[in-house]
């Protein structure tokens, strides 16, 4: 078959003889059918049919939707567009400009102008390509564009014009109607609600008089004279100018099962689909036929004119109802349905039991890889549909016949329900979450701190753009269209009873939870729907708990008892200790996926912890140099440490079985854990890939180079030449025993499973940001356990060292100086030793005795040694995050 273009070519346009308007030219009787047919077409269902509607375009649209900057519009024949806050008008968008510059200027949202419902001119601006292949309409009320074909001498009193409020004066309101050399002015006296009217606000207004040769314009907004005013031929109306929303006299000239011919405004032609006629009144509809009409949209190019005779627009045609007098029904699965008329190409027509018309686009009849045969559908007695959507501007409902849809368990928000586990597709990652589209209406966000059982620094390593997640329901707001997933393992695969509401929390239950808040006295626990309770201090663990922060975690999810539950006071109190108290003991050890979590310090040596994993009390081992990624804060986090203590976010990393063996080796360094949780690891050399990277950890260091571990016992040699991207006299000068570091394999011996790894910077990727976050972590972390030390020993001195932070400025006095850099002395500092590189006090001429301020770079508490810094580009500074960064860089460089 040709395409549409050819089997229904466009009319023309021609003057008549005796007159100078341009008018349509009028198609033979047995083309009428064909030009109503395409005229249908141009614009159901636009994703289907992507050549048919233009920019430039004028259409009747309504309101369907309100946010903060866009408005859903809902146009003639299904079709649906998109209004951004920055296509209001001139007025609104300087406002807009003005908020950018200053605070104190009040501006209102397009929730303040725009209301379901509402009826605006509207001009297609442009087609956007979205993700799926589909065409997003961008629409603009901007009276300069809508209003674009006319001109102060075109003007005449009477006629019905749209526009936006430029400004609010003492007497009334100036709009802005888009007409360069016309000033419009709506006086005080004919705005009913003088306090609604803001900047911006679209006004459906009629011309009331003409002063000044067209350059001052005085408007009305009497609802009833708008809704009875026709536009005449004396206006001076033609097709360069015609707009949507008009109201003409018309005469029915042809008659078709699928539309209608009209004349109107004694020159011109328009059509109206079997849509835009009134149910009700289909007999009614014959040749020669008076009517009354509302044009729907003209298209520019073709000079195409769309009419409709539906009474909620040719009666009122300022406000519409958004919803069918039966309420909200997408979704809804209806059976029993009958199909009164076929319309070949297009679509049919159902009627539902309750006698409600329906319209299925003619993709909809069928599944997408079916052929199409549409006598076989139209035999069928009685059809089963789910309702798509519900179209305002043509009363509607569309519905579809695909069995693919009817089936779908989710299709509205409503059919889902907290607890649910699902399956999506992941659609885009954002700072705060992930979006996941459970189908095309169907759209969740699973939270950052829900992307896994820890929180993922770079979630793109993970997930990707059209991947399949399963995922639990966390809550869903059905009415304002918001869902909440988490993809937490230990959630998403609980067995246990789920509390939904705090009514199922019976006293004796356990369920999984997550630590949403860590307190002093306590975790507050959440579960579903935004059922929480609270574990307070002494139900956290066996072994007494001083301070909750440093056993357990924001995010971790973990069994909890019910020991008290209020549900009229949304009350309920839980524990840890007793739900493991309930679990039966296993004869085999408990299942390991990695994951440790808690253990107990038994013994310190010097280069080991040894530890006992809680609650199961088995051995294992947690070398010094796995204290953390940070190879200088190992000495400090092992001198903090007690037997008896309880150290958290531990994981095995040479596990080879599927049960923890005793003396396994534990590591505390948040990089390995990532990646282990990750699965960005290799658990078997078979899985080993040149160009794969991996996080590992320095081994031994060979005259040769350096041998790297990586989890579950595999080694990788760095030779000399790929250790770093300059040239390396000594391998000693370049990495510390235990420095985690990211690896790239370069080469493989399959036959002695031995491969090579390259730790240049130029050829391993680091994650963006992945630096800078470990140097603020690392400090953190070196200010933490200072402060833990200075608690755990009284001396003043280590308490003062403690209270020193990077950045501080200090009064000291200088003691001594020398080639490697110069020492200083402090009366609040006695005993400690206070010292300055050469680097840091280059240009600074100094004499014993002397007084300087100097600012703190690192404080090593372990040696009682503070080293500063005299640079007067840092003593000069506040000191602020960025300086803190600038030290901790020099911090680092030197230790």
């Amino acid at each position: 078959m040709a395409s549409v273009e050819e089997d229904f070519p466009r009319g023309g346009t021609a003057k008549k003889p005796t007159e100078s308007k341009i008018v349509v030219q009028r198609p033979e009787v047995d083309n009428l059918f064909q030009v109503v047919f395409k005229i249908y077409i141009s614009f159901l269902f636009l994703a289907n049919e992507k050549w048919n509607v233009k920019e430039g375009m004028l259409m009747l649209g309504c309101v369907k939707e309100v946010r903060d900057f866009e408005v859903t519009v809902s146009l003639p024949c299904g079709l649906q567009g998109f209004l951004g806050i920055k296509n209001i008008s001139d007025s609104y968008t300087k406002l807009l400009v003005e908020q950018l510059d200053s605070a104190d200027t009040e501006i209102c949202s397009l929730t303040h102008l725009f209301c379901p419902g509402m009826v605006l001119r509207c001009v297609v601006v442009k087609l956007d390509i979205t993700k799926g292949g589909s065409i997003s309409i961008q629409l603009s009320v901007n009276p300069k564009l809508v209003n674009k074909a006319l001109t102060s001498s075109s003007l005449k009193a009477g006629m019905v014009l749209s526009g936006c409020v430029e400004s609010v004066e003492d007497h009334g309101c100036i709009i802005d109607i888009g007409i360069n050399g016309s000033k419009a002015f709506l006086p005080k006296k004919a705005i009913k609600d003088k306090h609604n009217l803001k900047v911006g606000q679209y006004v459906t207004s009629q011309v009331e008089a003409i002063k000044s040769d067209g350059r001052v314009i005085q408007l009305s907004v009497n609802p009833l004279t708008i809704a009875q005013a026709c536009a005449e031929s004396g206006q001076g109306w033609n097709l360069t100018n015609l707009l949507p929303g008009l109201l003409v006299r018309a005469t029915i000239k042809k008659v078709t099962k699928h539309g209608l011919v009209l004349d109107f405004l004694s020159s011109f032609s328009g059509q109206v689909d079997f849509l835009h006629m009134e149910p009700n009144q289909t007999s009614s509809y014959t040749e020669g036929t008076k009517v009354r009409a509302c044009v729907l949209y003209v298209e520019p190019s073709t000079h195409l004119v769309g009419l409709s005779l539906r009474s909620y627009l040719v009666q009122a045609r300022t406000r519409v109802e958004t919803t069918p007098a039966g309420g909200d029904r997408i979704g809804e699965v209806v059976k029993d349905c009958k199909m009164i008329t076929m319309h070949h190409m297009s679509g049919a027509m159902l009627e539902l039991p309750d006698k409600t018309l329906a319209f299925v686009h003619r993709n909809h009849l069928k599944e997408p890889n079916e052929q199409a045969n549409e006598n076989r559908v139209a035999a069928i007695p009685e059809h089963t549909c789910r309702i798509l959507d519900f179209s305002p501007m043509d009363q509607i409902h569309f519905v579809s016949l695909r069995r693919s849809l009817i089936e779908k368990q989710f299709y509205r928000y409503h059919d889902l329900q907290a607890g649910q586990v699902v399956e999506g597709t992941v659609s885009d990652l954002l700072n705060h979450g992930m979006v996941v589209h459970l189908s095309d209406h169907i759209k969740g966000l699973v939270p950052r701190t829900h992307l896994s059982d820890i929180i993922l620094k770079n979630p793109e390593k993970k997930y990707t753009e059209g991947m399949k997640v399963k995922c639990r329901v966390l809550s869903v707001d059905a009415e304002n269209k918001k869902l909440y997933l988490t993809r937490k393992k230990a959630l998403v695969e609980s067995s246990l009873p789920l509390f939904l509401c705090y009514t199922d929390a019976h006293p004796g239950r356990v369920s999984h939870g997550y630590i949403v808040c860590i307190k002093d006295f306590g975790c507050i626990v959440r579960f579903y729907n935004d059922v929480k309770g609270l574990v307070p201090l002494g139900e956290l663990s066996f072994e007494p708990v001083i301070n909750p922060e440093e056993v357990f975690y924001v995010g971790q999810v973990l069994k909890t008892k019910v020991l008290q539950c209020d549900p009229q006071k949304a009350r309920m109190m839980l524990s840890f200790k007793a739900a493991l108290e309930g679990e039966t003991e296993q004869a085999t050890k408990p299942q390991f996926d990695c994951e440790v979590g808690m253990a107990r310090v038994l013994k310190k040596s010097v280069n080991n912890l040894e530890v006992t994993i809680l609650p199961d009390e088995m051995r294992a081992v947690l070398p010094t140099v796995h204290l953390s990624d940070h190879t200088s804060n190992c000495p400090l986090l092992w001198e903090s440490l007690q037997e008896g203590d309880n150290i958290s976010n531990l994981v095995c990393f040479n596990k080879n079985k599927q049960n923890i063996k005793s003396r396994e080796t534990l590591t505390k360094k948040p990089t390995v854990r990532w990646s282990l949780d990750e699965g960005v690891v290799a658990k078997d050399f078979s899985e080993i890939r040149v160009g794969m990277q991996l996080i590992g950890w320095i081994k031994n260091i060979m005259s040769y180079g350096v041998f790297v571990e990586f989890p579950y016992g595999l080694v990788g040699l760095a030779p000399k030449a790929a250790m770093t991207d300059k040239f390396l006299g000594d391998t000693t000068t370049a990495f510390k025993l235990g420095q985690t570091i990211i690896a790239k394999v370069t080469n493989l011996d399959e036959e002695k499973h031995r491969f090579l790894v390259t730790l240049k910077m130029s050829e391993v990727i680091s994650p963006e940001g992945d630096a800078q976050t470990r140097l603020i972590n690392g400090l953190q972390e070196r200010r933490a356990v200072a402060e833990m030390l200075a608690l755990r020993d009284t001396s003043d001195l280590r308490q003062q060292l403690a209270a020193l932070s990077v950045g501080q400025k200090l009064k000291l006095t200088v003691d001594a100086a020398k080639d490697i850099g110069v020492t200083f002395k402090s009366d609040d500092l006695v005993g400690a030793t206070i010292q300055a590189s050469k680097h840091h006090v280059m240009g600074v001429n100094l004499t014993s005795g002397q007084k300087v301020t100097a600012v703190v770079l690192h404080v090593d508490i372990l040696s009682t040694c503070v080293h500063v810094s005299l640079l007067s580009k840092l003593v000069a500074k506040k000191k602020s995050v960025s300086v803190t960064l600038v030290n901790l860089m020099c911090q680092l460089v030197l230790f």
